[in-house]
């Protein structure tokens, strides 16, 4: 569930957005929702008959859905990001009755699972400013769900993604770890030949123990496999076939309790074993509805803006 902040992400004077740095960075995902006030007003007041002054105390309540907020197809009244100033999309209304919502996502998990319940109690929690959301899920989906933030944007002609990658998964892996601290001195990543277990850092030069490493190369592949024939890798692209031997010769098969004996199979078994597979995770939705109050209480009083081309209810 990515996505990109536009021209219009920099916070209104006195709203600050979360502090989320006790948090381990792979587990978070922000985004921003931009909601037209008088998009709204108007389905209320002119296709539900409500009157207004029961509409704005209805638009003042909403809460809205996770299906809502994670829903990548925006239709009225969400809209994408514009530059400031600039009408919505849907009914021509200028930037005064545009609000923007907030949302934090946060995996559930050992590494997330203390600090988010430390942050929602700091929250404060008068005129439901924030409102907290859950979702049930599965640690497989929330892997693949992983795998595609961190592959939206890269340039796999650019070798340079090897290493953002590595970044990311050792973050997940090993989320204590201040892994961005640790990449500024690192120039290569390497298959330890003595370490049974973890990693460490020798001249520049970051050594991980075999099945770290070899997990690592899964990552690579499954991020790189629908680029080219086969996926890229530190050690260079892999057919399926060829990753296949690559992990069986290695061990990293056996240990990870994989006994097919055909690569498809091996990596539906691989990828339940990398991921979770169906064990329950919840994701939480923080939403910070500050900014929606704030212009709600703003134009409460003001005329709506007449409608400016035909609309369409979403």
């Amino acid at each position: 569930m990515s996505a990109k902040i536009g021209p219009r992400s920099k916070p209104e004077v006195g709203i600050e957005p979360l502090d989320l740095s006790a948090l381990p960075v792979e587990s978070v995902t922000q985004l921003e929702k931009w909601i037209c006030l008088a998009c709204v007003l108007d389905v209320f007041t002119r296709h539900m008959g409500l009157a207004p002054k029961t509409a704005y105390l209805e638009i003042k309540r909403y809460t809205p859905p996770v299906a809502e907020l994670t829903n990548s197809a925006l239709t009225r009244p969400y809209f994408t990001a514009q530059p400031p100033k600039s009408p919505c999309p849907y009914c021509g209304s200028p930037a005064k009755w545009h609000a923007r919502l907030w949302v934090y996502r946060i995996e559930s998990g050992k590494a997330t699972d203390g600090s988010r319940r430390e942050l929602v109690k700091s929250l404060p929690k008068s005129d439901d400013q924030f409102l907290v959301l859950e979702e049930k899920a599965t640690q497989q989906h929330a892997f693949f769900e992983w795998l595609e933030k961190i592959s939206t944007g890269l340039n796999l002609d650019d070798p340079v993604w090897l290493r953002d990658v590595s970044r990311h998964y050792l973050s997940r892996k090993e989320p204590k770890e201040d892994w961005q601290a640790q990449f500024k001195g690192i120039h290569a990543i390497r298959r330890s030949r003595r370490l049974d277990s973890g990693w460490e850092v020798d001249s520049g030069r970051l050594f991980l123990a075999p099945m770290l490493f070899d997990e690592l190369l899964l990552a690579q592949y499954l991020v790189s496999r629908s680029h080219k024939a086969g996926g890229l890798t530190l050690e260079g692209r892999y057919t399926l076939a060829e990753l296949f031997a690559r992990l069986r010769n290695s061990g990293y098969l056996r240990a990870a309790g994989v006994h097919a004996h055909n690569p498809g199979d091996a990596l539906e078994q691989l990828l339940n074993s990398l991921s979770g597979g169906e064990t329950a995770l919840k994701f939480y939705y923080i939403v910070d509805r500050r900014d929606f109050l704030e212009k709600v209480k703003a134009v409460r009083l003001l005329k709506p803006p007449k409608p400016k081309g035909p609309l369409f209810i979403g």
